[in-house]
């Protein structure tokens, strides 16, 4: 049968290593949006098929639509 101080010693150990998991899942969440906030983001390109860049859109709608209709 185990001691009290061996009950401990493996509740103790458990603590640490489910806080080590816990950090380790956070820093590697963290880098994932530092990674994925740095790409452009994009959308599908209104009136036809694929997609654009999302600040090239927003920064000229008006222009978008006329260089589409040109087409």
């Amino acid at each position: 049968m185990e001691s009290k101080d061996e009950k401990s010693m493996f509740y103790d150990n458990a603590t640490i290593i489910i806080g080590i998991a816990i950090a380790v899942g956070a820093v590697v969440g963290l880098a994932s949006w530092l990674c994925s906030s740095s790409k452009e983001k994009m959308m599908k390109a209104p009136g036809k098929d694929g997609y654009i860049p999302r600040n090239a859109f927003k920064n000229n709608p008006k222009g978008y639509f006329k260089d589409l209709r040109k087409k």
